[in-house]
């Protein structure tokens, strides 16, 4: 997972004095978390500066434009503006000449040229928020440019000062940094601002906010009494280790000042409201996603404010703040009042419990919950959020009281108000800590570098970890509580010890001996081979998921039912495991024929079979066995008409290269997706090594292809037992060769495999039997076809006449009347 990281406020929880951005980014990625791009933010405003319009007047060639005096500090400029909203008085945004705008909003960026409008030289540019990257950080309406007295009240700044400099943005960059799945903690600013302490050597400057900050009291005035604190019941603990809640009432919501919008702004977060922003803000300095509840519009239970977190009842609905109605099962985890749900646990939050301008009188709630059942309910709707993503990472417990008491301090200070309840705290059971132990020699045996007991107890107490040395050279560890979904083991503080050392400080020693000599699999060698000759032949490889679905499965004219279901599918797109490569390979062709008109794919991979072991059974919640793999190759052409010829041609060369001979070829006598008369089948000593053919014109149709597809299915576990590396080789004979063409007349169920091998016994001077045509139809009789052959005849002796082959002839014809009651043509 990727964060965007302000540099500019990073340093308000470790002292990164002196520490350049590019040296930040190139001591974490030896030790830490990988800064991949670095975004400087005040570029984009580079002669951009503050103005105070002192006159407006009217354009003298245009209805909606007018003229804008505006004094830019060391100079007065007349302006030509559009905007719906400029008034005098007022401070806007100045583009000078050289700065880059985008029109409108929109298009590219483009450098501002000098420019005369109706007549009316401009000195610049007042702008819009949107055509000077501006517009999350300030939404504003259709042609009104940005009022930023109205924007940003709090900021006094004198005529002509570079924007950026009025919006500290000047000396800040933004740092794109790559965090590895099981570092939940450095996804928040706190802990990025360990990690770069204990990396950086530099002082860690994050105090928590005072768990409890801000005690409950009675309201004041008129003898009111204080309102009731908040109910909690967790049905299911395991999905809800804990679960806290906290009422704040007398609050005043509104815009946030422009520091907390800019802090959101850089992580890619707009501002929505003091209280919304709140959450959001504490998620992304401590990793803790958190939710705020207007009191008022919770349904009441008979002591006050209920929260339930349980399953949801089948068919219920809540309407979420993405504007969509999603219908729950009883899988998915809810956050409800007394009445019904108003979040969905760890995925988004409710629209009817949602704070607005006017709420008063709120609840921050803070949890941990089961990341497979985050995972699953957020796959299962199709919603992702901020918070869904770190929830589904495993979250600490012990986060939430400090997340709570930041969420607090921040609406007290922001929005005023009191906390008028004390804190709700459910929760599983007692947390401890996770210790292990290690030996500073086993430390330096497993790095390979000798490094000082005192620094080994050093980085781990940096990074957090409560350490004692015991007996002789023993190192106790206790993993703090923002670690404890990640170190498992005393391998791990090896591997904290060995990073933060750094990597690069650990001297390179070639490995000592002889390399280990290992004889590949036969069948991984045959495998390599088999890509080697299809891509030789011109197909393209491609890899797809082994997971499929329904929809593709019964287009290709499948039964979805034979195959394994997967009980926790990502999508329905992979509700199953694929029994044939086919449908799969036919789905890419459709998805790709409007770029590629003409495709070679092949595939080479497992397909899965329900488990055929003894004592394996099919339960309520699968099968009691892993499944049955086959390997198998798939082949797609989309060439035109002769696509199914090119396909056998490749079949018999894949044999050819693979020394399998005395293949016979039979009549495809599958129906419903093969063509009826365009497939045929490979067999050798009665096993099926190889399908062929066009697919059914139907089944095309369904996957919405406009050309003919021709296929391949290919058992490789029984072609790559018949394959050979031994071959033969017999020199080509110095004699001529004679050929002649043969077309017989034979019932249509005779195989021509059949007569070709009845046609190359009948001599050995008939050394090769080649089909070129086959005829059913008008002019022969019923249940008749006609087959065409080239026939070619070599002695490796003496050169043949005319009259041997003659012979040779006529017996060939007889043979085939005696076998097949044939008949010349």
């Amino acid at each position: 997972m990727n964060s965007l990281v302000s540099y500019d406020w990073l340093k308000h929880y470790v002292n990164l004095k002196g520490v350049t951005v590019e040296e930040f980014a190139r001591r974490m990625a030896l030790s830490g978390p990988a800064v991949e791009k670095i975004h400087p933010v005040g570029e984009m405003l580079n002669r951009v500066v503050v103005g105070h319009v002192i006159e407006v007047k009217k354009h003298p060639n245009a209805d909606k434009l007018r003229l804008a005096t505006v004094n830019l500090g060391t100079t007065k400029a007349t302006i030509v503006c559009g905007g719906s909203n400029l008034k005098k008085d007022q401070w806007v945004a100045v583009a000078q000449v050289g700065a880059k705008i985008r029109w409108h909003g929109v298009g590219d960026w483009v450098k501002l040229q000098p420019a005369e409008i109706r007549g009316v030289k401009s000195e610049g540019m007042i702008c819009a928020a949107n055509e000077i990257g501006l517009a999350d950080a300030f939404p504003h309406a259709d042609r009104e440019i940005l009022d930023l007295g109205v924007a940003l009240p709090e900021i006094r700044v004198k005529p002509g000062t570079p924007l950026a400099d009025a919006l500290g943005l000047t000396d800040d960059v933004v740092m794109d940094i790559e965090v590895t799945s099981n570092r939940v903690d450095a996804m928040g600013m706190v802990g990025l601002a360990r990690e770069a302490s204990a990396i950086l050597g530099k002082k860690f400057f994050w105090k928590p906010a005072p768990v409890g900050a801000g005690s409950p009291r009675p309201e004041s005035g008129r003898g009111n009494r204080a309102p009731t604190g908040v109910a909690v019941t967790v049905a299911d603990r395991r999905l809800c280790p804990r679960y806290m809640a906290v009422r704040v009432s007398g609050v005043t919501n509104g815009p946030s000042p422009w520091w907390m919008k800019r802090r959101l702004a850089s992580a890619g977060l707009n501002s929505i409201s003091r209280l919304v922003d709140i959450t959001n803000y504490v998620m992304l300095e401590m990793a803790q996603p958190m939710h705020v509840f207007d009191t008022a519009k919770l349904k009441m239970g008979d002591k006050g404010p209920e929260i339930h977190v349980r399953l949801a009842r089948p068919r219920e609905k809540i309407q979420a703040l993405n504007n969509k109605e999603y219908e729950l099962d009883d899988k998915t985890l809810v956050i409800a009042d007394a009445e019904k749900p108003v979040a969905i646990a760890g995925v988004i939050g409710g629209e009817r419990s949602s704070v607005t301008d006017t709420s008063a009188d709120v609840i921050f709630e803070a949890a941990t919950f089961d990341p497979v059942s985050v995972r699953r309910t957020a796959r299962r709707l199709n919603v992702y959020s901020d918070s869904q993503l770190r929830f589904e990472k495993g979250l600490s417990t012990e986060a939430l009281p400090f997340a709570l008491a930041r969420a607090v301090e921040l609406t007290l200070d922001l929005c005023g108000g009191h906390v008028s309840s004390a804190p709700t705290d459910v929760r599983a059971g007692k947390f401890k800590a996770p210790a292990y132990s290690i030996t500073t020699a086993e430390v330096d045996r497993k790095i390979g570098v000798v490094i000082p007991r005192a620094r080994q107890v050093g980085i781990l107490r940096d990074l957090g970890f409560k350490v004692s040395v015991r007996g002789r050279g023993t190192i106790h560890a206790t993993v703090p509580w923002w670690r404890d979904h990640d170190v498992e083991s005393g391998q791990d503080l090896v591997e904290e010890i060995a990073r933060v050392y750094g990597y690069v400080n650990i001297p390179p020693l070639l490995p000592v001996g002889q390399p280990v000599s290992r004889r590949m699999d036969a069948e991984l060698a045959w495998e390599d081979r088999l890509r080697t000759i299809a891509k030789g032949a011109g197909l393209t490889e491609i890899y797809s998921y082994s997971f499929t679905s329904d929809d593709v499965y019964r287009k290709a004219g499948y039964d979805p039912s034979v195959c394994l279901h997967v009980q926790n599918p990502l999508t329905s797109d992979f509700a199953f495991m694929r029994t044939t490569l086919l449908p799969s390979l036919l789905q890419i062709v459709a998805e790709n024929e409007e770029r590629y008109r003409v495709q070679r794919l092949f595939e080479v991979a497992n397909v899965y079979y329900p488990p055929k072991a003894v004592g394996s059974r099919q339960t309520a919640v699968g099968w009691t066995d892993l499944p049955e793999e086959a390997l198998e190759m798939g082949c797609a052409f989309l060439v035109g008409d002769e696509g199914w010829r090119e396909a056998k041609g490749f079949v018999e060369h894949l044999f050819h290269e693979f020394g399998i001979e005395d293949v016979s070829w039979r009549r495809n006598a599958e129906v419903g997706f093969w063509h009826p008369g365009r497939s045929v089948q490979a067999f050798k000593d009665e096993k099926l090594i190889a399908s062929v053919g066009e697919v059914s014109p139907a089944i095309v149709q369904n996957f919405k292809i406009m050309g003919r597809v021709a296929m391949i299915d290919c058992p490789l576990k029984e072609v790559f037992s018949m394959a050979s590396t031994t071959r033969r080789y017999a020199p080509p004979s110095v004699f001529p060769e004679s050929k002649r063409d043969l077309a017989v007349v034979v019932d249509a169920r005779v195989e021509y495999d059949d007569i070709a091998r009845t046609i190359s016994r009948t001599d050995p001077m008939i050394v090769k039997v080649e089909w070129f045509d086959t005829f059913e139809g008008e002019g022969l009789p019923a249940g008749k076809k006609s087959v065409a052959m080239h026939l070619t005849f070599a002695s490796s002796e003496r050169t043949l006449k005319t009259e041997d082959v003659d012979a040779i002839l006529e017996k060939t014809v007889l043979g085939l009347r005696e076998k097949f009651k044939a008949e010349i043509r």
